[in-house]
């Protein structure tokens, strides 16, 4: 039994108490949500998305004739940038729309992407400036897409609806360091799997686009929220 607190418009604390249901039930009732399904799939490409760049884009860069250490120092600048780019992604979306917010990340990331393996020219200036971009938008998607849990769903499901989000994340981590490697023997580059992300971050900017925005609330059972299918 878990117990949680609100403040009520009149600003006294009032308290509800529910029961978590089992792991089945939970997830199950979550799965029928609409929205938490379009969450699923936007996160699931974020995954792949972000181990292209964990897993492959150091030796990307040096497949461009970027020396070493050079690449090295925008990998770390993209460190850098995904700090700057996840605090100032928590500090907006309690401000924006969420649904909206992360559709324009993974917009983003797709036409970023595009422009820079098809247009842009590949030395160390457009490595910097592309590693700054990816980082900016790494980590980011993550304030907007557990605001939209806490929004639809009641406390005590969050962490594990986060969680099973975070799952499906890795499954496309997964997919992405696996794939990366195989599409780069098979093709000798890495065109061939930033084309698929960029597909991918094109259809998670379409499912974020179409997550409908929810009344703000202190708490609440979530049921409303779970017979929205």
């Amino acid at each position: 039994m878990a117990r949680c607190s609100a403040e009520s418009a009149s600003g006294e604390e009032v308290s509800e108490e529910e029961t978590l249901p089992s792991a089945k039930t939970l997830f199950s009732e979550a799965l029928r949500n609409r929205t938490y399904r379009l969450l699923l799939a936007g996160f699931s490409t974020c995954g792949f998305h972000m181990v292209i760049i964990e897993s492959h884009l150091f030796s990307q860069f040096v497949s461009y004739g970027i020396a070493k250490n050079a690449a090295s120092w925008s990998f770390s600048i993209y460190g850098i940038a995904t700090i700057a780019g996840a605090l100032l992604s928590g500090f907006l979306s309690g401000r924006l729309k969420k649904g909206n917010f992360l559709g324009f990340y993974y917009g983003f990331r797709a036409v970023f992407v595009f422009c820079y393996l098809f247009l842009l020219p590949k030395n160390l200036a457009t490595a910097f400036l592309f590693s700054i971009g990816l980082g900016m938008t790494g980590d980011a998607t993550v304030s907007p897409t557990s605001g939209l849990v806490s929004e639809h769903f009641s406390l005590v499901r969050i962490a594990s609806l986060v969680g099973l989000l975070f799952l499906c994340h890795q499954v496309g981590a997964f997919f992405s360091a696996w794939l990366g490697g195989v599409l780069l023997k098979a093709t000798g580059g890495y065109t061939a799997v930033w084309s698929i992300d960029i597909v991918l971050c094109t259809a998670a900017c379409l499912f974020s686009l179409m997550i409908e925005r929810k009344p703000n609330r202190k708490t609440g059972s979530g049921e409303e929220a779970l017979r929205q299918v």
